[in-house]
This record gives C-alpha cells, sequence and structure tokens, in this order.
C-alpha cells in the first residue's frame, strides 16, 4: 500500500491539511492484505495457541499432582511465550519480552477489546501514514510500553497490545492537531468519543491493568508521531528536525534501561519446574 500525501502545498513553506477522498475511507478501503489485518490474525492465532498450551499442560501434569497447579497456571505458559518480566530481562538478557508482549493477552475481552480499536486505527492510519510508518511505531511504542513498564511494575508479569495500540492513538492525535480541519467527519466523531474512555484508562483504571505501559506506548507515540509530522514538512530544515525527535524516543530508552540496571534490584524467578511440552 503506498502512502498517501499528508500535505499538499507546493508554493508555501508551511503545513497544509491534505483531505482524503470518499475512496480512502475506512470501510472502502478495507484490504485483506494490509499489515494491521495480517497482525491481528497472528494475535488472535497466538492467543488460541497459548489457550490449548494451557489445557495440554494441565491434563497431562496435574491429573495426579494438584499442588503443581500454579506452576501450570496461564501466567506461566503466558511467560514460557515471552510475557514482560523484568528480572528475566535485566538479569537472564532475555530482550525479546519486550516485544513479545504485544503478541499476547491475557484474556478474551482482552484481545477482543484491544483489537476493536487496533484495526479501526491500524487501517485509517495506514491510509495516511503508509504501512511502514505504521509498524514502526506500533513496535517500537510497544517496546517502549514494555520498558515503562519494567519500572513501575518490577516483580510482575505483563502482556498486551495495549501499549503500542495508545502510539496508534497518539498519532492519530498528532494528525488531528496538523490536517485539522481537513479530516472527514466521521474520523473525528470517532475520536472525540474515544477521548473519555481514554482518560478513565489513566484515572480510574482496575489494578491488573498496566497504566505505565499505556503511558510507555502514548509518549513514545506522541514523539514518533511528531517526527512524522516534521518529516512531511515542505521546508528543509523543519524536515531535519524530525530526528531530534526519534533521538528523544532512542535517549529515553537508554535512560530507562541505565535506572534499571542501577537500581540492582533483587533477581526473582518465576515458574520454576515447568515442563513447557
Amino acid at each position: 500500500m503506498e502512502r498517501d500525501p499528508f500535505y499538499n502545498n507546493e508554493q508555501q513553506n508551511e503545513l497544509r491539511p491534505y483531505k482524503p477522498t470518499q475512496e480512502q475511507t475506512f470501510f472502502e478501503r478495507f484490504s485483506y492484505s494490509s499489515l494491521t489485518f495480517k497482525t491481528t490474525v497472528v494475535q488472535f492465532i497466538i492467543f488460541f495457541l497459548t489457550i490449548i498450551h494451557t489445557v495440554y499442560l494441565t491434563e497431562k501434569y496435574l491429573e495426579d499432582d494438584e499442588d503443581e497447579s500454579d506452576i501450570y497456571s496461564f501466567e506461566c505458559v503466558l511467560y514460557t511465550w515471552g510475557s514482560k518480566h523484568t528480572p528475566s530481562i535485566i538479569y537472564r538478557f532475555q530482550y525479546w519480552r519486550l516485544v513479545c508482549p504485544i503478541f499476547l493477552h491475557g484474556s478474551f475481552s482482552h484481545i477482543i477489546g484491544n483489537m476493536m480499536v487496533q484495526i479501526y486505527y491500524g487501517f485509517i492510519l495506514e491510509l495516511t501514514h503508509g504501512w511502514r510508518r505504521v509498524s514502526i511505531l506500533y513496535i517500537v511504542g510497544g517496546i517502549g510500553a514494555s520498558l515503562f513498564s519494567c519500572v513501575r511494575f518490577y516483580s510482575e508479569t505483563s502482556v498486551g497490545a495495549s501499549g503500542s495500540i495508545f502510539a496508534l492513538l497518539a498519532l492519530e492525535l498528532i494528525y488531528f492537531i496538523t490536517a485539522f480541519p481537513g479530516i472527514e467527519p466521521k474520523r473525528i466523531v470517532v475520536f472525540i468519543l474515544l477521548a473519555p474512555m481514554i482518560f478513565l484508562s489513566f484515572i480510574d483504571a482496575p489494578p491488573q491493568v498496566d497504566i505505565a505501559g499505556h503511558l510507555g506506548g502514548l509518549v513514545v507515540g506522541l514523539l514518533i508521531g511528531i517526527g512524522y509530522a516534521f518529516a512531511d514538512a515542505q521546508s528543509n530544515i523543519k524536515k531535519q528536525c524530525q530526528y531530534i525527535f526519534y533521538g528523544l524516543v532512542g535517549l529515553l530508552f537508554i535512560y530507562i534501561f541505565t535506572i534499571l540496571y542501577q537500581a540492582k534490584l533483587e533477581d526473582e524467578q518465576i515458574c520454576q519446574g515447568m515442563n513447557i511440552i
């Protein structure tokens, strides 16, 4: 999918909004070949595989020994599949745990809620920014979410694409600011309806919700989104400013790693003695 122009102005060195045509709206441009659709399918497949894995282990190992029920819990299965666990990242250098949580989910309601938002905003952002930019923001936003979670929830495991989705929402917010008023009305309505839910997820979230992960995805998404906006500017000087914001993301990641390694917190191992097959 080719990237649509974000701005359309050749006479002046200023940002001008680009208004998509009717054929470029979400429902008319739905595509099974899009990155968003493929990613969502993979996430659903992995979710059902983790469920099957849990059922298999439970039936195989727990018939005669109920004392090991915690070892073969769904949480431990998710751990073997790569859930975020700070001590495993810091002390055992399992850095894939910063990325794998994007593709793991803890319940059916968890994945359904995330995928509904992801499908909508993933498609429309692919239209306005292109699949390459969206994929970079999605993965880097997810890594940022995992790092923020590592600092706030040191001992707990966490999974979910929420951090990456908050990065997508941040990119949509930047698009609103830079392209307004040239935005289709239904896109504005959806964002306005969703905004209170985003706000409530920070101030009135249940204990099991990883607020730090949401915040990490949002912060990284804003920085990359601002970088994308500068990259589409007509002025060459403004274009160079994009690298400032990409650099800030890198410095933020380095700063968080520095905090984690200097804290010298206690190493905690979980799910020990678990047979994964």
